[in-house]
């Protein structure tokens, strides 16, 4: 259950100190060791109060990645797929080179989403809701077009987080070039270096 926003000026202090407090231990820690005790002792909250903003970490993490996301559809407003893969992934790959190493943190923490309930189920469905009537995507049937969305929205976003994992090792525009291949032509076609 996600909380509706309150314009109660305690409610949206106490909801920024839950989101910087959480960034902050993401800067010294992975997701997956962040417990809901020790962010509310640094926050010098109740778990009552926590569980007023947020029902899990998850949601907290969610509603994070569902605000970067929600930048990014801005910036590709004008994408149609499959037409303009490329320019969804260059999109997308600048975009999270561009911010702080928090906003990156966040992108490629992997929080526990029920299946077609994440922040990257909700930018590819806008991204789907966005595409042209005769695009292949919109045409498929809603059960093609559920493996589509999945494998697209798993692909682009677990690729760059293997990327941030390698330290980068391959250069952005190879990245950008690569990824767009394989999700374009996948891994039988694919020529690596020698």
């Amino acid at each position: 259950m996600t909380r509706k926003p309150q314009n109660d000026l305690r409610y949206i202090k106490t909801e920024k100190l839950i989101q910087n407090t959480f960034c902050d231990m993401l800067r010294e820690m992975d997701y997956s060791q962040i417990t809901i005790k020790e962010l509310t002792s640094r926050a010098m909250i109740n778990r009552k109060t926590f569980y007023l903003h947020y029902n899990s970490l998850d949601e907290l993490l969610g509603r994070l990645q569902t605000d970067i996301y929600s930048q990014v559809l801005e910036l590709a407003s004008d994408i149609r797929l499959p037409r303009d893969l490329e320019k969804l992934v260059q999109i997308f790959f600048l975009f999270c080179t561009q911010k702080d190493d928090i906003t990156e943190k966040i992108i490629c923490s992997q929080g526990n989403f029920a299946v077609g309930q994440s922040p990257a189920d909700y930018v590819m469905k806008s991204m789907f809701h966005y595409s042209a009537p005769e695009d292949i995507l919109s045409a498929s049937d809603p059960s093609e077009y559920n493996i589509i969305d999945a494998y697209l929205r798993g692909s682009i976003i677990f690729i760059y987080s293997q990327w941030v994992a390698d330290e980068r090792k391959i250069p952005l525009e190879r990245l950008i070039e690569l990824t767009t291949w394989l999700v374009s032509q996948g891994i039988r076609k694919l020529k690596l270096s020698e």
